[in-house]
């Protein structure tokens, strides 16, 4: 009974979770059109499931986990005070999800605290060039493609058989392991792979927190968060009796210089981050 048992176990450990591939890209964006002369960059993963496969920064990944962790361990112990110092906060937050084999896309975006998707349902058109080169070590071939008001030219390794790619990019004969729009703005290039074990219905899934909406729904609520950027954190404090502090770097802040210092950062962004990579999302 007890041999039964553990291959039963065993059986059921390997519906749930799978070997899961792990592209890393680095992603190089210039986000201010003003100052084009400078490039920020982030590592981006692309994990890849016999179900589907989700793009998401590393850093993210990290200050996410952090968060959850540290706000479930103070609902516990009624901590008020919080202290992320050298916790690296992400540039990139947006995430896409991808399902195998349809490869219908949703985008996870946040707009200050609103955590929400957009389905995607928008075929690409590819033309295949003849053009060929090799990027980190595997043999490449041309392609282009229009999305979200930029036009993209990739390369892709026919070697590796997944019509997968980074960002929204899919739908070649073989991984896309580079892609760049072409003002130069946005570059996308495989710098890495690893295989991890992964929980493939949690890697993809819904979100408590996250709302669904269409496109014109979204720009909408764009539309509001720049007339008033910290509305969504007013409401949210505003209902809650419970007063916090938190740490950032060996300073610490109140609620109120809290709200004060955010809503002057989301200032701050919405003048310099106007180069956005889903250009017509933001119009």
């Amino acid at each position: 009974m007890k041999i039964k048992f553990s291959i039963f176990l065993v059986l059921l450990t390997g519906f749930c979770f799978a070997q899961s591939n792990q592209f890393i890209y680095e992603y190089k964006f210039k986000i201010d059109s003003l100052n084009r002369d400078k490039f920020d960059s982030e590592n981006m993963v692309l994990q890849t499931t016999p179900k589907g496969s989700k793009f998401y920064s590393q850093a993210k990944q990290v200050y996410d986990s952090t968060m959850t962790a540290t706000f479930k361990n103070a609902k516990a112990t009624q901590q008020a005070h919080f202290d992320f110092t050298g916790l690296k906060q992400a540039k990139v937050n947006t995430e896409v999800v991808k399902t195998y084999p349809d490869y219908k896309r949703t985008l996870k975006k946040d707009i200050g605290s609103n955590q929400l998707l957009i389905n995607i349902d928008k075929k690409l058109d590819w033309k295949i060039s003849k053009e060929k080169s090799k990027v980190l070590g595997y043999e490449v071939q041309k392609a282009t493609t229009t999305l979200h008001g930029r036009k993209w030219k990739v390369w892709f390794a026919p070697e590796i058989p997944l019509q997968d790619g980074p960002h929204e990019l899919y739908g070649l004969p073989g991984l896309i392991v580079k892609a760049e729009d072409t003002k130069g703005d946005h570059q996308f290039t495989l710098i890495g792979t690893k295989k991890v074990i992964a929980d493939s219905d949690n890697l993809l899934s819904k979100k408590n927190r996250e709302i669904g909406v269409d496109e014109q729904k979204f720009r909408k609520l764009w539309a509001d968060y720049k007339k008033d950027p910290v509305k969504d954190m007013r409401q949210t404090l505003g209902s809650d009796s419970v007063k916090a502090s938190i740490t950032f770097d060996g300073k610490t802040y109140s609620q109120e210089d809290m709200m004060r210092e955010i809503e002057k950062e989301r200032k701050e962004e919405l003048i310099k981050n106007n180069n956005f990579l889903e250009l017509d999302l933001y119009q």
